[in-house]
């Protein structure tokens, strides 16, 4: 049974590896990614029927049965605590059965157990669902079985009485768990055992409020007496295997936690990691202060950007500079884009204007062309840079045609700068 187990695990362990490589070329929606803020379903209910094959020392078979199937209904409620993991409260019940040389027993058990969950395509680094379809989690956990069973004779089909193992003739006692020692078919309090589960699954979405899944899971006991025989060398065992659908507890236009994909900056345990770029934003933000402190246009720059909130009606405008005909970034500009890029990048459903202005030096033609330049200049760093996407940048150029006038309140210097800029609205 444990090369079975190993075997089992090893396989599908395998698979859920090879099925990390199909998350490469796959586009994950924001509302599928992980993260702390979101609000996910996170409960779930599952039932399930399958096979119950007990592993006792009144059994003659290696791995299936020869004869008699068991079978039973199993009802589970789940709490997820992040893609990774959850637990489960599990009740499972079913018959037993088992025969050997020239005895059988009978009976049925249930147990109640509490497992934790860990689903092992979070585990990897291309972390999430395989194909956005399957998931694939180890089971473990403790939990208490209550039973009843009787020893038969194959022969007669009599319930086994003490003394024919002992030879006391005068013992009136039968080999039965759960039954009256002298009355084996009146019902006593079950007999209840310490469990612990151990076993693997799978999950197949079938939409936002249902999951069908196939479990199996072994059982291991702390007694040996399942069979009502004591004589074994190892204690008694049984081995669940069952189909399942679970029903995803929640709002409907949600998803359910085990769906996500926990993505980059969040560990296994769903705790958000120390994201480097971040850190390096903020040595920058912190450069920028102490740069701006010090530059000889400080006054200009602030009329200039108090002027262009007004002028889009937001205070949401992030604005860098060019000198005189040239459409390339300087430092201190690439520090300003970088706050912007921060910003997005914080707030996935922003999106941002890019507007591209020229002074009046030269011809239209000419500075519809450097606008256009400078603009393009400022949409392929925030895309090739800093990694945002395409699909949220617009791109304007407006040449010469929307000047800002500030001659009585700019130096010569400052007025020619504020028309060379390109302006990024947030959008919200």
């Amino acid at each position: 049974m444990k090369q079975l187990l190993i075997i089992y695990l090893f396989s599908l362990l395998s698979f859920v590896v090879s099925g990390q490589r199909i998350n490469d070329s796959r586009t994950i929606e924001e509302h599928m990614r992980y993260s702390k803020e979101k609000k996910f379903n996170t409960w779930a209910f599952s039932a399930g029927y399958g096979s119950l094959i007990m592993y006792t020392d009144i059994t003659s078979y290696t791995i299936f049965p020869d004869e008699k199937w068991a079978f039973g209904p199993s009802f589970s409620l789940s709490k997820q605590l992040n893609p990774v993991w959850a637990f489960d409260v599990q009740y499972l019940g079913g018959d037993m059965y088992g025969k050997k040389g020239g005895y059988y027993f009978d009976g049925d058990l249930f147990d109640i157990t509490v497992n934790s969950v860990t689903y092992l395509n979070q585990l990897f680094a291309l972390s999430g669902p395989v194909n956005d379809r399957w998931d694939f989690y180890l089971k473990l956990g403790f939990g208490f079985t209550g039973f009843r069973s009787r020893l038969y004779h194959v022969s007669n089909d009599e319930i086994v009485m003490v003394k024919d193992f002992s030879g006391e003739e005068g013992d009136k006692r039968y080999v039965v768990q759960g039954y009256d020692l002298y009355d084996p078919y009146k019902k006593v309090n079950r007999v209840k055992e310490l469990v612990f589960p151990i076993g693997i699954g799978s999950l197949y979405r079938i939409n936002r409020s249902f999951d069908i899944g196939l479990e199996t899971c072994l059982r291991f006991s702390l007694e040996d007496n399942l069979d009502n025989v004591l004589i074994g060398a190892t204690n008694d065992k049984y081995w669940y295997t069952g189909i399942n659908v679970s029903y995803k507890i929640g709002k409907k236009n949600k998803r359910h936690s085990r769906w996500t994909y926990r993505g980059y900056g969040f560990n296994v345990f769903g705790k958000k990691k120390p994201d480097g770029l971040e850190k390096e934003v903020e040595t920058l933000e912190e450069q920028i202060s102490q740069y701006a402190a010090s530059r000889p246009v400080k006054k200009d720059l602030v009329i200039i950007e108090h002027t262009l909130k007004k002028y889009y009606g937001s205070t949401n405008v992030y604005s860098v500079f060019f000198s005189s005909g040239g459409d390339k970034l300087d430092r201190f500009e690439e520090y300003e884009l970088a706050k912007l890029a921060l910003e997005l990048a914080r707030n996935a459903k922003w999106k941002v204007e890019i507007n591209g202005h020229a002074d009046e030096k030269g011809g239209p033609e000419e500075n519809m062309e450097l606008s256009k330049k400078r603009s393009r200049c400022v949409y392929d760093s925030l895309v090739a840079d800093f990694g945002i996407s395409s699909e949220r940048i617009i791109v304007k150029a407006l040449g010469e045609e929307e000047r800002l006038l500030l001659t009585s309140k700019l130096s010569p210097c400052g007025l020619h700068r504020a028309n060379r800029r390109v302006d990024l609205v947030i959008v919200k």
